[in-house]
């Protein structure tokens, strides 16, 4: 038998090979030119992302170190390619983020102005320079040819390429009429390719500022600088300065040297400390006093200490004469003056330099109150009892001494002096600095233990009181100390004020109040006295002026109490009160704004004041 040879397939395995090789041809292709295309977008893609994150971080430094808020950015150190099936990527991108120090701010030609403490003029003079450093960005890109790296100092953002230098960002350390000043601390070294947190706190916030005045020559700001391209920093530098400000680099091209335009105003230099790492202290540098270093003896005195970026040191130590006083937020401390003869304020010890003390002339009588403008009181004036392990609330209001308005937002300062050794009470204002002329203070008792006394100071403008709160045992007290009043000017044509009394005892006491007295102050309005202050029953019992007249069963009281001749309230409970018209001598409602003080007298003979404005 006879076979011949079958040649049909052989087309088939021929193409299935042309095939095969154009399918490998085609991927190797892609592998080599769309696949690195593809990775430089992604690339190209968290590059800008972590100029939007660098842009975010400048933000949370410069909010930080003027508002003293924290902040948190997370940079987006590297990135991952997108999964291949049938191709291969090249390793994540790892980027790099760490601080670098580049040496002090200086700031030259310069003295602190008119208008500034001796102190701090004095202080200035032995110290103009402050440390700083820079935070740099870098990605080792795999395809994405030309990144810049990324430079955060001095209020910027420069992205430094080979051969030139951009801001991404404006600057804020020099306007028209203000220098601003944030110095950089802290460490960060970081690298790989999670995104990492960056947390910008404030060391020293920029609460304060001095005027600064050229001396013999132009103001110069002497900023050292991490780019390494100086000559191109130094020409965006002086496209983002005001007018009349010009920027040069220095000879070793290590700093830019800002010289600022000499005008007939003078500079308001804020300075402040942010750290990236949370690490740092502010410390005591000079002490200025707050208002008059004149003082009567029964006055108090204000002395506020400074870190060395002008602001305001919290927990300080004040020495009057040998008494300690602790700052408070505000950085002031005060003390009631009690012997006719010079006082001393100092901070860090005796012996030290002339801007670390501040002395008060004392005299017998006189005083500076003619000359304040405001008028801060605690309500009530007399002494609180603050029951231990409870917060006590503490109600302070401030005034215009001359027109007796309530001034809104006024920055409230508050601190407190142990009258004895032991306990470390805690003060927290609910509202300051932003409030409409009433502020209420928590005084949290902690560790204080029953006895203990301390005084509380308020401090606004030129007006300091003081308030005495003893610390009591649960459930003792009297029943001015277990009650809360609050009160509102309801508005409308009857000038109505209700009245919420509460009491905060045990449920078996009640709360007993056997009369209330009402005194009107004068008028916002230019009148001394209020004519006709009626009650909702048309019972005239505030006449003219300052005459008071005790109320009993003339006031109409919510359903929950009556007035007959007490007011009783059960404890854990509260009662309504509604006082009726208050209108001046010209029956127009719109024209009283009087001061109204009420006095709850209680059975237990304790008595409580309240203070509203209407």
């Amino acid at each position: 038998m006879r076979f011949s040879r079958d040649r049909r397939g052989q087309s088939v395995v021929v193409g299935t090979v042309i095939l095969f090789g154009f399918l490998i041809v085609a991927l190797g292709v892609y592998q080599v030119q769309v696949v690195p295309t593809e990775n430089a977008n992604v690339e190209f893609e968290h590059s800008q992302a972590v100029e939007d994150d660098f842009g975010d971080l400048r933000n949370d430094v410069l909010r930080a170190g003027s508002t003293g808020s924290t902040g948190s950015t997370q940079v987006q150190l590297g990135t991952r390619y997108p999964a291949r099936t049938f191709f291969v990527n090249p390793p994540p991108v790892s980027g790099s983020l760490e601080t670098e120090e580049i040496g002090p701010i200086r700031v030259r030609n310069a003295t602190v102005g008119p208008g500034a403490h001796r102190n701090a003029i004095d202080f200035w003079n032995t110290s103009r320079t402050f440390e700083t450093r820079s935070l740099r960005y870098d990605a080792r890109y795999n395809e994405f040819d030309g990144a810049p790296e990324l430079v955060y100092e001095h209020s910027v953002v420069a992205a430094e390429f080979d051969d030139a230098v951009l801001l991404r960002t404006g600057q804020t350390v020099v306007s028209e009429e203000r220098i601003s000043l944030t110095a950089l601390t802290g460490s960060v070294s970081e690298s790989g390719v999670e995104p990492q947190s960056v947390d910008p706190r404030a060391v020293s916030a920029s609460d304060t500022t001095v005027p600064l005045e050229p001396r013999g020559g132009q103001i110069t700001l002497e900023l050292p600088t991490a780019v390494g391209n100086a000559s191109a920093l130094e020409a965006r530098w002086t496209e983002a300065l005001p007018a009349g400000a010009t920027a040069t680099r220095n000879v070793t091209g290590e700093a830019i040297n800002v010289m600022l335009a000499n005008g007939s105003d003078p500079y308001r230099l804020a300075l402040s400390e942010v750290s990236l790492d949370a690490t740092g202290e502010t410390e005591p540098a000079y002490v200025v006093p707050v208002g008059s270093e004149s003082a009567a003896v029964g006055e108090t005195v204000t002395a506020e200490v400074r870190d060395r970026y002008n602001n305001p040191v919290p927990d300080a130590t004040v020495s009057f004469d040998g008494e300690n006083r602790t700052t408070g937020d505000g950085g002031r401390a005060f003390f009631e003056v009690n012997e006719n003869e010079a006082l001393i304020a100092t901070i860090n010890g005796t012996g030290g330099p002339t801007y670390e003390r501040v002395a008060f002339d004392v005299s017998e009588g006189g005083g500076t109150a003619g000359n304040q403008t405001f008028d801060v009181r605690w309500i009530p004036s007399s002494p609180v009892n603050a029951t231990e392990n409870t917060d006590t609330d503490l109600e302070v209001q401030i005034f215009d001494r001359q027109s007796g308005d309530l001034i809104n937002d006024a920055t409230i300062d508050y601190s407190f002096a142990p009258l004895q050794n032991g306990g470390s009470p805690s003060l927290n204002p609910l509202s300051s600095p932003q409030h409409d002329g009433s502020d209420t203070l928590v005084f949290s008792p902690n560790n204080a233990d029953v006895g203990d006394e301390f005084y509380v100071y308020a401090a606004a403008g030129d007006d300091v009181d003081r308030l005495l709160v003893r610390v009591i045992e649960s459930g003792q007290g009297t029943m001015a100390d277990r009650t809360t009043v609050t009160g509102e000017d309801t508005a409308g044509g009857n000038n109505d004020v209700t009245f919420t009394i509460g009491s905060s005892g045990p449920d078996t006491q009640n709360i007993e109040i056997t009369d209330i007295t009402v005194e009107s102050a004068e008028t916002n309005t230019g009148n001394t006295d209020v004519d006709n202050v009626e009650d909702t029953e048309g019972d005239t019992f505030v006449n003219t002026e300052t005459d008071t007249t005790l109320v009993s069963g003339q006031i109409d009281v919510g359903t929950t109490a009556t007035l007959s001749p007490t007011l009783q309230i059960t404890g854990g409970n509260s009662a309504d009160v509604r006082l009726g018209q208050f209108r001046d001598g010209n029956q127009n409602a719109n024209m009283n704004k009087a001061n109204v003080e009420l006095t709850f007298q209680f059975s237990d003979g304790s008595s409580k004041t309240f203070l509203l404005t209407l």
